[in-house]
């Protein structure tokens, strides 16, 4: 007698390792052979023109199995390549196309079709029926984007949700918090565990709103990390020697929440833009001379990009590429940016109510990691207003809810469908 292909595991993994899934045969999908036979399928992946790939395949029986159901019991298989033609694949961010079955990419590529935006990231806010996977370049390659009304990027872990925000050239996953679950739900991402607040992190008790930085009067403070307050040049205003106030509090929250997950947590360069655009951009007429240090009147990249010059929505273009070094600053938790905002949905000065990032956000306004501007006085960073979500500017002295956000390994291994009430739930 033969034993059955519930009681065998496969692993296939590119040869000398075992970083692909472990899984029970019987539990793939099968597919139509030659003479009217089926199979199941183990692995998907492309080749490029002279290109040759080499696996491990691994089988065993189950450890669950038992000696009545294994005893005396024989299994037998054939190995199946079924190969067909087709156009260069899209590009796509790195392990896409060759992530086994059961890992977040893989569910994420098998869920979703790339699709072009209705309306245009950064000039129009996404619309109540645009729901959608993009792509966009990175500082790693291809980054694919949710925009819209999305309802299928819910993501369990650590006991909490979270939505994806992005997958980045890297392969790595960003997500950002949806439910920081204080009431300790099973499902946190469930619609009955919704409330105004629950996207924002409890760093102390109950407080879940912050300053970004308690003082304002100089370019230093629209830093996410900064240096020098009063210094004469851009370098040492900027220097990534101080935490913000923000950044002490998200910390906390990673430490009291997220530091027993680290595993599964990538160290993450966060792009807080502080270049300084030239004095020839002046949407307001405010006369900036773009050095960037004290009290000089300065734009910061983002606003260029998301504002045009006549002072609407509209800018350069949203982008995923981090400018200047002193931009970028490794951390397991921050914030998304400005740009991944507008990839979202959202548009400068205009309310947007539809996109999956207003759900559980809407109590009070939040901040972006990005600096918007120095007006001579205070220093100013993008935000969103939950009630409307109005995509604009606000006072780093000002206080607004936190809401981290973190990126996973490429190889986090999930189960579950991305919805509300069967999320993709991390496997550690």
């Amino acid at each position: 007698s033969y034993l059955k292909d519930n009681y065998m595991k496969v692993n296939i993994s590119p040869k000398g390792t075992t970083t692909s899934q472990s899984v029970i045969l019987a539990n793939q999908t099968l597919t139509d052979l030659e003479s009217n036979k089926k199979g199941y399928i183990i692995v998907s992946t492309g080749l490029k023109a002279n290109e040759e790939k080499s696996y491990d395949l691994r089988i065993w029986m189950d450890s669950s199995v038992t000696t009545e159901q294994g005893l005396n019991k024989n299994w037998s298989g054939k190995i199946v390549i079924v190969s067909s033609a087709s156009e260069e694949p899209a590009p796509a961010p790195k392990g896409w196309y060759e992530a086994g079955s059961g890992t977040l990419l893989a569910s994420l590529r098998n869920s979703n079709t790339l699709k072009t935006p209705i309306t245009t990231p950064g000039a129009a806010i996404s619309t109540a029926d645009e729901a959608l996977l993009a792509s966009a370049e990175d500082d790693y390659g291809t980054s694919y984007y949710f925009r819209g009304a999305v309802k299928n990027n819910y993501v369990e872990f650590a006991n909490k949700c979270w939505r994806i925000v992005r997958v980045g050239g890297d392969g790595s996953v960003k997500l950002i918090l949806h439910n920081d679950n204080t009431a300790k739900a099973a499902n946190p991402c469930a619609a009955a565990n919704n409330s105004a607040s629950a996207a924002f992190a409890r760093y102390s008790d109950t407080t879940y709103t912050s300053k970004f930085n308690a003082n304002y009067n100089d370019n230093a403070y629209v830093g996410f990390k900064y240096g020098t307050v009063g210094s004469s040049t851009y370098e040492a205003t900027h220097a990534n020697t101080n935490n913000s106030t923000i950044l002490t509090n998200l910390e906390t929250w990673y430490t009291n929440n997220l530091k027993t997950y680290a595993d599964a947590i990538a160290d993450t360069v966060w792009c807080n833009d502080k270049t300084a655009t030239d004095k020839s951009y002046d949407p307001w007429g405010w006369n900036p001379n773009g050095l960037g240090y004290g009290t000089n009147t300065t734009f910061y990249g983002a606003t260029q990009r998301l504002v045009g010059t006549s002072g609407s929505a509209g800018g350069t273009g949203p982008s995923l590429k981090c400018n200047g070094e002193l931009s970028k600053i490794n951390s397991k938790v921050g914030l998304i940016t400005a740009d991944e905002l507008a990839y979202a949905g959202y548009a400068y000065a205009q309310n947007n109510t539809t996109t999956y990032l207003q759900e559980n956000a809407t109590n009070t306004y939040w901040f972006s990691l990005s600096p918007s501007y120095f007006d001579g006085s205070d220093a100013i960073v993008w935000g969103v207003y939950g009630s409307n979500g109005y995509f604009g500017n606000y006072r780093v002295y000002s206080t607004g809810g936190v809401r981290p956000s973190i990126s996973l390994k490429s190889t986090t291994n999930v189960t579950g469908e991305g919805t509300s009430s069967s999320p993709f739930i991390i496997n550690m």
